[in-house]
């Protein structure tokens, strides 16, 4: 008969090994989410070359991932509150796979426009879904880690999206590209059906299987009017506020203009600009897995925030204010920018920090919308102001340095906005864990 010793030892490793799983499945997809969700940077130019399309329309274009993937935000954390990660993000992984070959198969705008809206939903489920397990499978100390490394993980997408696609656009053509992105998700998709679970082998005090009965047993208009509760809760909105210019204005100068903007002001290549946002994406996955430890470490959050996003407002001021610095300059503020935006991972964690455990998915989810819904209004109003400026009526983007100022002066000033309310809530410390569930 095995010891007690023995027993643990054996459930910790199964446990360990499903983790990895887990890890190993979501990755795969999320890794191809952030492919997605930067590449239309990179193929701007053919975009413009190949459909005829205006700056707004390239900023709608680009932006309208973000907004079918915040729409759906909320209906996807009321099926993870009533059906687990494991069923739902399966099921609405489909419609990334059939976008993505719309999207290489596309003739029209409006073909391009559908592709992008298809994607969006497809994916809309893998970092949440992510988000919402960890919360489950790991500590809370450890909450902002895990998900540094699972947006770390991510970063291999934006790099793939960089370098690697120019090459292939160039070489290939930019639709071989998104046939292939669709063929990795189908993979990813049955790869989460068979290793993720919902549950760690042991959820508290309550076993997987009564934990997963008693939230069924939620009513479809208990899990509605559960909104009304997370709206209600103190400090969300500033915290919603930072969360929608931390990331949106991240991947609107990686994943829409800054290698238009290399490209346009610099005279570079489509692959230089390329190794530019691959630096930029490198950096951007090296604080994504060091930030957590330091919000360990210093045991604190709000902080850590302010001066990241304070950073990145300095840096796009720089931007905005400076004509046209050497090319080395440039590049080291958009290397730069891209170490400071992981600040979001904190505000993801600051969020989870008010939620109890019933309301993660719908809170994260909400969280999502901020984190999601603001690139496609970043993208496409950045796209009216860069497009203004288009005097000639071309449909060409061939621009001076001054549209992509104004649009970096508009960011700049949005991050300082937000920091102005996000400053007035007190701190959550990563240490006071997240809000416990109520009796009900």
């Amino acid at each position: 008969m095995k010891s007690s010793s023995e027993q643990g030892l054996q459930t910790y490793k199964r446990f360990r090994t499903r983790f990895i799983q887990i890890i190993a499945a979501i990755g795969l997809v999320y890794i191809m989410s952030q492919f997605l969700r930067t590449a239309n940077g990179v193929i701007a130019k053919d975009l413009v070359a190949e459909f005829g399309l205006s700056a707004e329309e390239l900023g709608i274009l680009t932006g309208s991932f973000f907004l079918s993937f915040a729409i759906v935000q909320i209906p996807v954390g009321i099926l993870f509150d009533r059906y687990g990660p494991r069923l739902v993000m399966p099921s609405i992984l489909l419609f990334a796979i059939a976008g993505s070959i719309i999207f290489s198969l596309s003739n029209s705008f409006f073909e391009l426009l559908l592709a992008r809206l298809m994607m969006g939903i497809g994916v809309a489920p893998v970092l949440m879904g992510a988000l919402f397990l960890f919360g489950r499978w790991v500590n809370s100390k450890e909450y902002s880690s895990w998900m540094g490394r699972m947006i770390a993980i991510g970063g291999v997408g934006a790099m793939l999206s960089a370098t690697p696609l120019a090459w292939v656009a160039e070489s290939f053509g930019w639709r071989s590209a998104f046939i292939g992105v669709g063929l990795v998700i189908a993979l990813g998709a049955v790869f989460i059906w068979f290793f993720v679970r919902d549950h760690p082998p042991s959820y508290g005090d309550i076993s997987c299987e009564k934990r997963s009965q008693k939230l069924s047993q939620e009513t479809f208009w208990e899990n509605i009017c559960g909104m009304r509760d997370i709206v209600k809760t103190p400090n969300l909105w500033p915290i919603l506020g930072m969360a929608f210019v931390s990331y949106p204005v991240t991947i609107t100068i990686i994943g829409l203009w800054g290698a238009p903007w290399l490209m346009d002001v610099y005279g570079i290549k489509q692959i230089e600009a390329g190794n530019i946002l691959l630096w930029v994406a490198i950096a951007l996955i090296v604080s994504s897995v060091s930030i957590g430890y330091v919000e360990k470490i210093l045991n604190i959050r709000k902080w850590l925030v302010i001066v990241c996003s304070m950073g990145v407002g300095i840096s796009l001021s720089i931007l905005a204010i400076w004509p046209k610095p050497p090319l080395e300059i440039s590049a080291a503020l958009l290397i730069f920018i891209g170490f400071l935006s992981a600040y979001n991972i904190i505000i993801a964690g600051h969020g989870r920090s008010l939620f109890p455990d019933h309301l993660a998915g719908r809170g994260m989810s909400l969280l999502g919308i901020a984190l999601m819904g603001g690139p496609f209004i970043m993208q496409s109003i950045t796209g009216l102001i860069i497009g203004a400026f288009d005097n000639k009526g071309s449909t060409a983007l061939e621009f001076s340095g001054e549209p992509y100022r104004a649009a970096y002066g508009f960011l700049a000033i949005i991050v300082v906005l937000a920091n102005l309310l996000y400053f007035r809530i007190p701190d959550k410390l990563p240490s006071s864990g997240f809000v416990a569930n109520k009796t009900r």
